[in-house]
Order: structure tokens, then C-alpha cells, then sequence
């Protein structure tokens, strides 16, 4: 059982919620503020966050988790633009649902967050197929054959491995691990990208890990 935040300040829509998840424990916040709160003061195994909220939007909600934390976040919105949904993934969403939404998608997507947030749980050694990473040792292995990773294009790995569901927009991940703004930095993580990929290849020509999803960004495959 899965320790849930459903942050909506609708009563009905969270009342839906509270029985649709179950038996998962869920916590409710009906605005933003006070799901911050429930937030700086509990350890949630996923959150799902409605955009239109009173006073704290939803989207600065999720700027602020993404500071200090990684826990899983579905958004519900009825925004469909795609531009809008672009900025979501890129800002830290791990996955979003329109509204109105189908409740069996919902369960299965809030299941899919969960078993990959548990796989990742926060251990020393990264998996994803025959890739492994140990953030302890610094060493990566693909196939069991050793890959050597310069200091930057380990962390690169490192980030996706942590979040395989998630999409990064290039200036996230450069921002994230280059620590400084990103500007025209684009040719240099292109590189590291470019070098990393030939590395996983060069160990298993048949499978691509890292995938590009056009006009937002790249995740792990």
C-alpha cells in the first residue's frame, strides 16, 4: 500500500479519488498551500496535482517539490495545448491526465509511477534491462561488459535511469547537472549525448537506451 497526495480543490473530484485508489493511503489538499505543507511534512510515494488551484497554482506547486524532492507527479488538467504540456514534462512532471479523465487509466498510470519509483528506491545501484549503474561506485555495465563515463555523461545517465518514464527537455537536464544557466550550451550537451550514445551502442548495437521525443526532449528508453 502506497502512500498518496492528491492536491485538488475539488471535494467531488477528491472524493473520486480517495475510492478509486484505494487501498493506497490518501492524504487530500485542497489548495496549494496546504499541499506544500502535507508535503515539507510527510514521506508521499506519489502525488497527483490539479493545475487550477486557488492561490498557489498547481504549476508553482511542482516548481517547488522539484526543489528538494523527486517523488512521482501526475497532473490533471484540462489543458490539451501542447505547448502547455511541453512545459509541464519539462518543469518536473513525471505524467499528466486531461479532464475529464477515465478513472482505469488513472489506476494504471498511478501504478506504472509507483512500480518504477520502487524500483529506483533511492539504493546505490540503477537498473533498466542489462544497464547498470551504480551511483556508488561510479561504475556502469551494459551486457555485464564495463562502459567508462567521464564525470558529466554518467550523471546525464544517471538522471534518466532515475526517472525512465520521465521526458527532459535539454535545458532541464543542463541546468540539473551542469549547475548554471543554459543559454547556449546546447552544442555541449548535444556532445555529451552524442558520446554517450555511441558508448551504450558500442555494447549493444541492437537496442537504443536513449530516445528523442520530439519538441520536448529525451528520456530513457
Amino acid at each position: 500500500m502506497a502512500n498518496l497526495l492528491v492536491i485538488e480543490d475539488n471535494p467531488d473530484i477528491q472524493v473520486l479519488l480517495k475510492d478509486v485508489l484505494a487501498p493506497h493511503e490518501v492524504t487530500e489538499a485542497l489548495d496549494g498551500v496546504a499541499g506544500l505543507n502535507a508535503i515539507r511534512h510527510n514521506d508521499f510515494d506519489l502525488v497527483i496535482l490539479d493545475l487550477m488551484l486557488p492561490g498557489v497554482t498547481g504549476q508553482s506547486v511542482l516548481k517547488t517539490v522539484r526543489q528538494h524532492s523527486q517523488v512521482p507527479v501526475i497532473v490533471l488538467t484540462a489543458i490539451q495545448d501542447k505547448d502547455s504540456v511541453v512545459q509541464l514534462l519539462s518543469a518536473g512532471a513525471n505524467d499528466y491526465l486531461t479532464k475529464p479523465f477515465d478513472v482505469e487509466e488513472l489506476k494504471a498510470r498511478v501504478g506504472v509511477q509507483l512500480r518504477d519509483h520502487e524500483s529506483i528506491g533511492g539504493g546505490a545501484e540503477l537498473r533498466q534491462g542489462q544497464l547498470v549503474l551504480n551511483q556508488a561506485t561510479h561504475e556502469v555495465t551494459l551486457a555485464g561488459a564495463p562502459i567508462e563515463l567521464p564525470k558529466k555523461e554518467f550523471a546525464v545517465l544517471a538522471m534518466l535511469m532515475q526517472h525512465p518514464q520521465q521526458v527532459f527537455s535539454k535545458k532541464s537536464i543542463y541546468e540539473r547537472i551542469w549547475q548554471e544557466p543554459y543559454l547556449d550550451a546546447e552544442n555541449t550537451l548535444n556532445v555529451h549525448l552524442s558520446h554517450l550514445r555511441t558508448k551504450l551502442n558500442a555494447c549493444n548495437n541492437d537496442t537504443t537506451y536513449i530516445v528523442s521525443v520530439w519538441g520536448i526532449g529525451i528520456r530513457l528508453k
